[in-house]
Formats: structure tokens, sequence, C-alpha cells
């Protein structure tokens, strides 16, 4: 997560307000309620204790219906949760709790006015909830951890350090989560070297949202600018088209069509584009030990073995342990008659099978056609890669395969002695505040790289446009191949 320097911080919010910024609604008296969550709330404070077990929602707060709500929650989705100590479920627009895994009877959370009947989906991660009301503005709950009676509401997001004007989920967002790493819960990420780095101070908190045909991982932060322009390359190169995605530790899970299923580690910090608080390597950083540079490239998709069984596409994950390796991937559906979820961890090997937990249960998902062999080259969708080339000095070169997203790109370089090499050009998004554009426009796009060649790495930058990429390291000059 963005940790911007305090110094640039009023310079930023003026342009922080961006296309989806929160609306007012019809009715003044409820704008009005929604305007007095703005400053209010201790989302995003440190908050490096661990919590301890909590005890039941005051007895005060109103019992739910009889029949109401499940009986268990099992999976996490936008209507359902869970976190270590509590289930949230939502119901005609109102919240609703009780203390997991003991059977107390579900009770109905105090929303402020503005809330209050107006939720339309939740999503819940580690000390955070975070709910959509009916125009798809975004509200954090803090201390989802702790007791009860602590719970409080803020609608700030966005730069700077989390006091922007607020946001609102874009339209077309075809799934959603919410994923928090904390130090307090997790302690550490662990890198793809296996060295640990310990986890900032103010967590890292993204929204995940899965569009464009499922193809596309947006992720918005609270500290980010107010705008569609981060993203995680999905699976096959962005090529893979998934039905549904759920996020916890900063480990996302998707699932597409026919029963493919893809894990991947990625955040904004541990994957490279925070160079202010975090140093990088794209060097073999293994046996270096806990401290050292974060190694580059961010952790790639693994692809989970098949579910031999019936399966929908209602998925969750929840992180366990520490140090971001665990997480329990659970996948609803059915076994010889009996309805449940399918389970296991993400770090198990690909022969560890998936077991199988009845819970009679109706099943919500929609049952997916999911074929014992792999599928996942069956319903690929386009890229978005392309050539560019350069013509300098007597020197030409091709950058292959480069995508904005997806890393890394190609790149054959002819020297005017005639000798030509062969190199890899990775690359990552750049830090930045101000809101922009997703993919290459006439705006220029910072992002930092390096040039891997013969088992060496050479630092260098990307200034991209849709007319020319920059690395000015080198003074190379790349335009569209035609």
């Amino acid at each position: 997560m963005l940790r911007v320097l305090a110094a640039s911080a009023a310079l930023l919010l003026a342009g922080a307000a961006g296309a989806h910024a929160q609306t007012p609604t019809t009715d003044p008296a409820v704008e009005a309620a929604c305007l007095a969550l703005h400053p209010g709330g201790t989302g995003g404070e440190p908050d490096p204790v661990r919590a301890d077990p909590s005890g039941p929602p005051p007895a005060t707060w109103p019992q739910a219906p009889a029949g109401l709500l499940p009986e268990r929650v099992d999976l996490r989705g936008t209507t359902e949760t869970f976190n270590r100590f509590y289930d949230f479920a939502l119901r005609d627009g109102n919240l609703y709790t009780r203390l997991r895994g003991r059977g107390d009877p579900w009770r109905q959370v105090p929303l402020p006015e503005c809330l209050a009947g107006r939720l339309i989906g939740i999503a819940a991660d580690d000390d955070e909830l975070v709910a959509l009301d009916s125009q798809r503005r975004i509200y954090t709950m803090d201390h989802a951890l702790k007791d009860a009676t602590l719970w409080n509401w803020t609608s700030r997001w966005g730069p700077p350090l989390w006091q922007g004007p607020g946001f609102a989920l874009p339209g077309g967002t075809k799934a959603w989560s919410w994923s928090v790493l904390s130090r307090a819960e997790d302690g550490n990420w662990t890198d793809p070297a296996g060295n640990r780095t310990r986890v900032g101070e103010y967590k890292v908190s993204h929204i995940w949202g899965l569009r464009d045909g499922g193809r596309r991982l947006t992720f918005w932060d609270p500290w980010l600018p107010l705008d569609d322009s981060y993203e995680a390359c999905g699976p096959v190169r962005g090529r893979f088209k998934a039905v549904n995605l759920s996020a916890s530790g900063s480990h996302l899970f998707v699932i597409g069509a026919h029963g493919d299923m893809f894990t991947r580690l990625y955040d904004f910090d541990i994957s490279g584009h925070d160079p202010v608080f975090f140093e990088y390597a794209y060097e073999d950083q293994r046996g270096k030990g806990d401290g050292a540079p974060i190694q580059l490239p961010a952790e790639p998709w693994k692809h989970q073995p098949k579910i031999p069984g019936t399966i929908t596409d209602r998925i969750s994950i929840h992180k366990v342990g520490a140090d971001a390796v665990h997480g329990m991937l659970r996948v609803e559906g059915r076994r010889q008659g009996r309805t449940g979820y399918w389970e296991r961890d993400l770090a198990a090997s690909p022969k560890t099978p998936w077991r199988f937990h009845a819970t009679g249960q109706p099943l919500q998902g929609r049952i997916l056609d999911n074929p014992r062999r792999g599928t996942v080259r069956r319903s690929l969708g386009r890229g978005e890669e392309s050539r560019w080339v350069m013509r300098q000095d007597g020197t030409t070169a091709e950058l292959r395969r480069f995508d904005t997203y997806c890393s890394p790109a190609r790149l054959i370089v002819r020297e005017r002695s005639g000798r030509t090499w062969r190199a890899t050009l990775h690359h990552v998004d750049g830090l930045r505040q101000q809101p922009r554009g997703r993919g290459l426009d006439d705006e220029p796009r910072e992002q930092y790289g390096a040039i891997e060649r013969d088992g060496r790495f050479e630092t260098v930058t990307l200034r991209a446009t849709r007319h020319e990429i920059v690395i000015p390291e080198r003074g190379w000059r790349f335009t569209p191949a035609r």
C-alpha cells in the first residue's frame, strides 16, 4: 500500500476526486449523514497489536428474525462473510453479526443513518469490513476483530493518506472482494525467494474487482489515486476469463467457467510498485535471509488442481497463520448427493487432494461445467500485447509482447556492428498519486523495470504513451510497429 510523503499530500488532494468520487444522494438528510462520516473513524490508523478473542455483540442489539439468516457461514462473499472472530451477513440493506462458531443468535448491527437499510454489498478481512451503499459508495468499518462496541465507520478513501473525498466502486465490476494484510495478524510477507519482509504498520488493504468479461483484475487502495489505473496481470497473461474471485491477505483466488482455478500473492507493496518504502531486486535473493530486498518479479499465478466433483462458481479464500503463506480455498459443490464445499490449502502441493465437507446447505452458486482434465485454453480471451520498434544511430530493436499490465516483454537488439542479442524486459507500474486513465494514452505512464540479459539485470525506467515507449537510461525510443 502506498505510503506517500506528507509534504506532497496537500498538492495531490486537489486532483483526487476523479470520475468515481462519491456523488450526492437525492435525500438531503441522508446526504448530510453521509458527509458526516467522512472525517471520522479509525480506518487507516496503525494498529499493531493482535486482537484477543472478543465477546458477543451487545444483547441490546436487536436479534434477527427467525429464519432470516443462515445457520452457518462457510464461504465468504458480498452478502455473507467472516473474519477470525465474527460472522457477518447482509439482508434488506442491513448488517447482522454474531460470534463465529458458537451458534449464537444473529444480531443487527446499529448503522449510521447514512447506511441503515441502504447497503448492497459487504466484504471482511482482518480487522476491517468494507460495505457499499445503494450508489456503490465505499464505507469502511474498522476494529472488526475487536469488541463490537468499538466498531466505527468512515467514508474516507483516497489520497492523501486515506483522507480523500471518498470513492464509488465502478459499474461493470463482475465480482469484488476485500483483502487486508497486517502486521498484527500476518507479521510478514514471504516473497518468491522464501525471505520475509515486515508488513508496514499501516497494513495493505485493497478492493479487488473482476472486470472486462473476467480478464482484468483491477485493484483500488484507499491510499492510491481515485481511478481504475492499477491492475494485476491475470492468468495466461490476462487472457483467462474468470467468472468469480475472492481475496484475503493479499492472496487472489479466481475460477473459470470450466472449473479451472488459479491463486497468486499480489499487492502494491510486495509486487514492486512502491520503491519509496521498500527495496526490491530482480537478482536472485534465495538464501539471503529475512530483510533482504524483496524478490522480483512478483509471484506467478499458481494453477490449482481440478476438483473431482460437482462445483459452483461460488468460491472463497481466507488467510490462516502468519507470513502470507497459507490460506484456505473453498469451493461450493456437491458429492454423492450431499451439498457442502471442497477445501484445500493454497500452499499445498499439487498432489494434495481437495477434501469435501458436507453441510447440507442448499447450493447458492451457478453449477459449472467441470471436466476432470484442465480446460484453461478452451475459452481464452484476446490479450493486449503489442509490438514496438526502434531505429536509432544504426541500432534497431524490437520490443515484443509488451502489455502495460503483463510483464515481461521480449527485447531483440541488432547493433550497428551486426551483433544481435536478446533480453527480457521486466516492468511494473510506478508509484503515483494523481488520477490517470487505464493503459496507455497521451499522458506518459512511468513504470519501473529491469533488462535481464545473460543472468544480469540493468535497472531502467519506462515512460510510455500510446505513441512512444522511452527508456531514458538507454536513450531508446520505441514506436508502435506498423
